[in-house]
């Protein structure tokens, strides 16, 4: 085997030029597949983080609140809960939130909107809502105050300072009002939050829908130290609060996120199929010129003693060493660039910026730099700068000595 390697070797620099393009060929596709599905994987983390900052990895329900968010589907927090979730120290945070449907009604104007309870600071830390007002100011520990959104604002005629009168059914059957006032209108990128929520103080929003005992909620928003154990935290929670919670992943509230994502990396798969066809055909190009020019070289070999099987492992040593040297090279090209783009993003300006922000998202251009990204581009470039060794070994099998000498 080492004297193939040998013979390999100084037949590939016998025409330097040639052997340099298709290499060439190997890390040009591999740095543009690294850079592409660096991109779009960096991306597809920063979209899910930003969604996961509004919902938590995961959240505590009543059992079947989930499929029916009903206010009588709500629950009374108590000291089991807070002891099940502060024994975990993979949690880092839990947002109790309390959601409602109620009309909302301002001088001859109605409308039916969700009234959502909140913790103003721990909700300002996670999703940024303060930076949203576009008139007036944020909640302050004031119960009589709310926040409207900029459409349903101008849908009821109302302003700051304006009195909301709220109406709706309570926990249990109860019936729901009060007057708050409007501290300020915000604007968020989603049409249909801006046209039908209206966000309370918790304590409030609880008054409003079951003032007769405190600690209603609807439910829990956990974030972790580790999403990597996720699965782990579901499960002890699910031993700890028993059958009468259920424990939702942030993959089931945000299955749109997902799907979306699921599209725009099929339509990234298109993209880099269309780049390997054509670094597959350009890489074996060149292998078809190394075969036809070598003919007289087989020829001779042949006629000297060598065995065709020799030959045939003599060419796919020849493609090996020129993949393999392309991998390696494209690796030391692309690599610490990636990490580099990885800690230094490439910031956003203009009308992109704008819209990223509008969504709650870092006006950034993420790179990912997880391993199964490198390993299965350079996989993939190997297996079609390999397959291109097909050719020589069909036609070494079929080789004519007598044609290729007349050649």
């Amino acid at each position: 085997m080492k004297s193939l390697v040998k013979i390999a070797w100084r037949s590939l620099w016998r025409n330097r030029r040639r052997t340099i393009l298709t290499a060439a060929a190997v890390v040009l596709a591999l740095v543009l597949a690294l850079f592409m599905r660096s991109m779009q994987f960096g991306s597809y983390d920063q979209m899910i983080q930003a969604g996961v900052n509004q919902v938590g990895y995961l959240q505590v329900h009543d059992t079947g609140y989930w499929e029916n968010q009903s206010i009588d589907r709500a629950f009374f927090y108590n000291k089991n809960i807070g002891e099940a979730i502060k024994k975990i120290p993979e949690i880092q945070m839990a947002i109790p939130k309390l959601e409602t449907f109620s009309l909302a009604s301002y001088g001859k104007q109605t409308k039916g909107v969700l009234i959502s309870g909140i913790n103003p600071v721990l909700q300002n830390k996670k999703t940024h809502l303060g930076k949203k007002i576009v008139k007036g100011s944020y909640l302050s520990n004031k119960q009589n105050e709310v926040l409207v959104g900029d459409n349903l604002a101008r849908y009821l005629h109302i302003s700051i300072g304006d009195s909301l009168v709220l109406l709706g059914q309570g926990y249990r059957g109860i019936t729901s009002y009060g007057i708050y006032t409007v501290k300020g209108i915000f604007h968020l990128p989603s049409t249909e939050i801006n046209s039908q929520v209206v966000y309370m103080n918790l304590t409030a929003a609880q008054y409003f829908v079951y003032p007769y005992q405190k600690g209603l909620l609807t439910g829990i928003s956990l974030y972790l130290k580790d999403p990597l154990k996720l699965q782990e935290v579901k499960q002890q929670l699910s031993v700890s609060l028993g059958k009468h919670y259920e424990i939702i992943s942030w993959k089931k509230v945000l299955t749109d996120i997902l799907q979306s994502i699921k599209v725009d990396n099929i339509s990234g798969q298109v993209m880099l199929l269309i780049l390997y066809i054509i670094a597959a055909f350009g890489i074996f190009s060149t292998t078809l010129m190394m075969t036809m020019e070598k003919r007289k070289q087989y020829a001779i070999m042949i006629s000297i003693g060598m065995q065709r099987s020799r030959l045939v492992w003599v060419s796919i040593l020849e493609t090996i060493i020129i993949t393999i040297t392309g991998i390696l090279a494209g690796l030391i090209i692309v690599t610490p660039i990636l990490f580099y783009l990885h800690a230094n993003p490439i910031p956003l300006t203009g009308e992109m910026s704008k819209v990223y922000e509008q969504f709650n998202i870092e006006p950034i251009l993420p790179f990912a730099v997880k391993a199964h990204i490198f390993i299965s581009q350079t996989l993939i470039i190997f297996v079609l700068s390999t397959l291109s060794t097909l050719y020589p070994i069909i036609y070494l099998s079929r080789f004519n000595i007598l044609k290729a000498f007349r050649h």
